[in-house]
C-alpha cells in the first residue's frame, strides 16, 4: 500500500503587529498556567506556533513579555475611568468588558502578577488609578471619614466579582453579573454611608 506523502504545513505571515499580538495572546495563556517564574519562553512559542527566535524578535526579554501582556490588560480597562457608569466612579459592566477582550491577561494582571515582585508597580498603580476613578464617584455622596475606604472597597469587590464570573459565570448571563453587583454595591455603599 502506497503511503500517502505528509500534508504541508504552511505558515500564514502575519504583519509585525498581528504576530506581536499573537505573541502576547499565547504569553497571557501560558503565565495564567504556570506563573512568570515557571513559564518558559518555548511555551509561549508553541502556543504561538512560532518559533523561539521569533518570540525574541519581537520582545528583548520574558520580563518584556510580561509587561507586555499587563500593558495591554492595563490598556484595556482605560474606558472604565473614562466612561463611568453610575454613583461609583467604576462599572462592572465595563470592568467585565475588558476581562472579557483578554481573560487570560485580566488574570494575570490581578491574580499573578501582584505576586510577582517585579510586576507589583503595575498591580499597584492600576488598582491606584481605579480607587481614585471610585472615589470620584463616591465623593459627593459618601461620608468624607469613610471615602477612602469605600473606595477602595467598591473596586475591591467590584474586580473580586468579575474575576469569579470569568471563571464560573456563562458569558450569556453576564448580564446578570451586572445587576447583582450594582444591587450589592448600593446596599453596602448606603450601609457604610449611615454607618
Amino acid at each position: 500500500m502506497a503511503r500517502s506523502p505528509a500534508p504541508v504545513v504552511t505558515r500564514r505571515r502575519l504583519d509585525p503587529a498581528d504576530r506581536r499580538a499573537q505573541i502576547i495572546d499565547a504569553a497571557a495563556g501560558a503565565f495564567v498556567a504556570r506563573g512568570f517564574v515557571a513559564t518558559p519562553i518555548a511555551d509561549v512559542a508553541d502556543r504561538a506556533g512560532v518559533t523561539v527566535r521569533i518570540v525574541y524578535r519581537h520582545f528583548r526579554s520574558k520580563d518584556a513579555l510580561y509587561r507586555a501582556v499587563l500593558e495591554r490588560t492595563v490598556a484595556r480597562l482605560g474606558p472604565v475611568c473614562e466612561h463611568p457608569a453610575g454613583p461609583y466612579g467604576i462599572d462592572t459592566r465595563s470592568l467585565l468588558a475588558a476581562g472579557r477582550a483578554d481573560i487570560d491577561g485580566f488574570r494575570v494582571l490581578w491574580r499573578h502578577a501582584a505576586r510577582e515582585r517585579e510586576f507589583t508597580d503595575v498591580v499597584t498603580t492600576t488598582r491606584a488609578r481605579l480607587v481614585a476613578c471610585a472615589r470620584a464617584g463616591l465623593a459627593s455622596w459618601t461620608p468624607a471619614d469613610v471615602l477612602d475606604w469605600s473606595a477602595a472597597a467598591v473596586v475591591g469587590y467590584q474586580l473580586e466579582a468579575v474575576l469569579t464570573w470569568l471563571d464560573h459565570g456563562r458569558a450569556d448571563q453576564d448580564e446578570r453579573l451586572v445587576r447583582a453587583t450594582r444591587a450589592a454595591l448600593r446596599a453596602g455603599v448606603r450601609a457604610w454611608a449611615a454607618g
